[in-house]
């Protein structure tokens, strides 16, 4: 079954993929970015600055943590409570980019369990999985 979701952002279109009867579903977010490619990869590593910081927990995430590897590599763990009766939300993600001849610029955020026991998952949370490149 596929379901238009409700997005909290009116630029944002959501559907939610939930086969009957499973517990799991799977949640696709579409958006046009008006942005340079290098806007949208600094994007990623404004979650290691100290304004995400300070703005986090606005921007719904209860817990987060960053770390450097190098200047084109981060990990990004969060947890993001989504209220109701859901536990819950925990991420580890690997982000990676880089920069082409031409201009071109790739980002790959992956799930990454690299970082699970310098921040494991809490007892009760649930660990969620996602993947995309742009």
């Amino acid at each position: 079954n596929i379901k238009k979701v409700v997005s909290p952002d009116s630029r944002v279109e959501m559907k939610l993929v939930h086969i009957d009867g499973d517990s799991l579903a799977t949640g696709i977010a579409t958006a046009v970015v008006d942005a340079s490619v290098e806007e949208c990869a600094a994007h990623e590593f404004y979650f290691d600055s100290r304004e995400f910081g300070r703005t986090a927990k606005s921007k719904g995430a209860t817990e987060y943590h960053s770390k450097q590897v190098n200047n084109h590599t981060l990990y990004y763990a969060n947890t993001r409570a989504l209220g109701f009766f859901l536990k819950s939300r925990e991420g580890r993600s690997k982000i990676i980019w880089m920069k082409d001849e031409d201009g071109n610029v790739v980002m790959d955020i992956s799930d990454t369990k690299d970082i699970i026991e310098e921040f494991p998952v809490k007892e009760g949370n649930v660990l969620i999985s996602a993947h995309s490149v742009w």
